[in-house]
């Protein structure tokens, strides 16, 4: 799971590693920032489309699809909030590259409540050297709104980023949920701008499909320990 991600948003927020780069990281950020805001805008206006991501269960148990790839589940944790992680191909919970992790948020159950739940994981992405590039209100396709965050730490040692795209939004239940998709971006010598790259072409294709997330009936997947 993304940096702990079922330790920490089950309880507020999420947790983070080391903080990001000393070297520019004001410059990096606009950067960023100006880049997610205007591919996704361009998505937004420009494709309807289908849902991208939707989960469906299978043989082995259910499956998520997300951005043409297909995660299993990989594990579940049900100590604090309900929490399953989607691995792909021969990846684990622990060696994984992607990573899509669904939370169940009982404890949110209104608008405001939901408002409440989203700073509290943005300030603990804050406070574990989290940097929050982008953190804004969005709304789906029907005019529902949710928050929308993207989060990023630099783990030096060993040459990469993790970059969090984070949506938090109310259920059909009334029961707040989280989606995160994790995506570790390394490089033995220019992890940095390799980071940068990633988040200017792809940032809009994940919020698009984060967006279109049908989010399945939380309570039909499996509450078993792995």
């Amino acid at each position: 799971m993304p940096i702990m991600l079922s330790a920490a948003i089950a309880g507020t927020g999420v947790r983070g590693s080391t903080r990001v780069s000393r070297t520019e990281p004001e410059t990096i950020k606009d950067y960023i920032m100006k880049s997610i805001l205007l591919t996704m805008l361009a998505a937004t206006l420009l494709f309807a489309g289908p849902l991208l991501m939707n989960v469906r269960a299978q043989g082995g148990g259910p499956t998520v699809t997300l951005l043409a790839k297909t995660y299993r589940l990989g594990s579940h944790n049900h100590k604090s909030n309900a929490t399953w992680e989607f691995v792909t191909g021969s990846e684990t919970v622990n060696t994984w590259s992607t990573l899509v992790t669904l939370i169940d948020r009982p404890d949110a159950k209104t608008r405001p409540e939901l408002d409440r739940l989203a700073e509290g994981v943005m300030a603990n992405y804050k406070s574990h050297s989290g940097q929050v590039l982008l953190a804004k209100t969005m709304a789906d396709s029907t005019g529902t709104p949710f928050n929308y965050l993207v989060a990023a730490f630099e783990e030096p040692a060993k040459k990469r980023y993790e970059l969090n795209f984070v949506k938090i939004a109310l259920g059909k239940s009334k029961n707040a949920y989280i989606v995160v998709y994790g995506v570790r971006v390394a490089d033995p010598k220019e992890y940095q701008a390799k980071a940068k790259a990633f988040l200017s072409q792809q940032s809009g294709p994940i919020g698009k499909a984060l967006e279109s997330f049908a989010v399945p009936d939380l309570a039909s997947l499996p509450k078993k320990f792995f």
